[in-house]
């Protein structure tokens, strides 16, 4: 059986995000392979109000879009495949529209954050702290 959910972990602020296999296979497969997966969370430059991870110099596989989105509401998880831009995976704690310096791009939705009561503080933390440690991993 595939692993239903992805655990995000920022300080003490735990998220359970169900993946969706049904529309983002292809997403939820190569997220999977690069856990566990630490970083810092910075809030989005060009999006809204989101917060995000840059993956880098992560190895992570190719995928092409599938339930590929602009616009996010709070707690839809995306992973944008770096075509124009760097890869990462944003995390809306409200409305995003997904963009960066060269304009909107369409990004793949492939999990969804199950209770929403602390998101809206991890983007409050990322903008009045800065930079958040995050932790994204199966149990």
């Amino acid at each position: 059986m595939k692993n239903q959910y992805l655990h995000i972990k920022s300080k003490e602020l735990n998220f359970k995000a169900k993946l969706l296999w049904d529309d983002a296979p292809e997403t939820c497969e190569a997220i999977l392979k690069i856990l566990p997966l630490t970083g810092k969370l910075m809030q989005t430059r060009w999006s809204g109000f989101g917060v995000w991870i840059e993956l880098g110099e992560v190895e992570i596989d190719e995928v092409p879009f599938e339930n590929n989105t602009i616009y996010l509401a709070k707690g839809e998880i995306m992973f944008y495949p770096g075509f124009e831009s760097m890869k990462e995976i944003v995390i809306p704690y409200d409305k995003v529209a997904f963009a960066s310096k060269a304009g909107l791009h369409p990004a793949n939705h492939f999990a969804t954050i199950e209770d929403l009561s602390d998101v809206s503080e991890l983007g409050r933390r990322v903008i009045e702290e800065g930079l958040q440690p995050v932790i994204f991993d199966i149990k």
